[in-house]
């Protein structure tokens, strides 16, 4: 097993089921073959990027741990 494998195997190990519901459709998109990932971001979507990496520097966004699942 891989370093990362071993990793995310750890992390899930110790989260509860009711997290690792939000995580299946995540897990699924990354393990369907047919999925394209963009890397050529438009200005626009760079700029939506900077925007939100400042809002949560500034402490703007809601922690996962107070998110009801």
């Amino acid at each position: 097993m891989t370093a990362i494998r071993k990793e995310i195997m750890d992390y899930i190990d110790i989260l509860p089921d009711s997290r690792l519901e939000g995580l299946k459709p995540i897990l699924s998109m990354l393990a369907d073959d047919m999925v394209i990932i963009e890397a050529n971001l438009t200005d626009d979507e760079k700029e939506i990027i900077r925007q939100g990496r400042e809002e949560y520097n500034q402490g703007n966004f809601i922690p996962l741990d107070a998110v009801n699942i």
